[in-house]
């Protein structure tokens, strides 16, 4: 459970590793934020670790994780005009 006000976050993408403890937070975070009317993308990616985010040469997935990140971010940071 979320106890926080979440309404008004900017776009959030939460990445999370099928096998990790913190997952269910993440995904449980991203449920909060879709119910306060935010937009949020949550993936789990399956067979990975916690640690699988930066081991992209030797494990499935973690490229396509560091993809979508950059592909947020750059999309995060383009100046306002750009976007429209």
């Amino acid at each position: 459970m979320v106890a926080a006000n979440l309404r008004g976050l900017p776009p959030t993408t939460i990445i999370n590793a099928q096998i990790d403890p913190l997952r269910s937070d993440g995904e449980t975070l991203a449920a909060a934020m879709r119910a306060a009317g935010d937009k949020v993308e949550q993936k789990t990616y399956p067979g990975v670790t916690h640690e699988f985010f930066g081991m992209a040469k030797v494990v499935n997935g973690a490229k396509q994780a560091n993809d979508l990140a950059v592909a947020r971010l750059k999309t995060a940071f383009q100046a306002p005009a750009a976007r429209r």
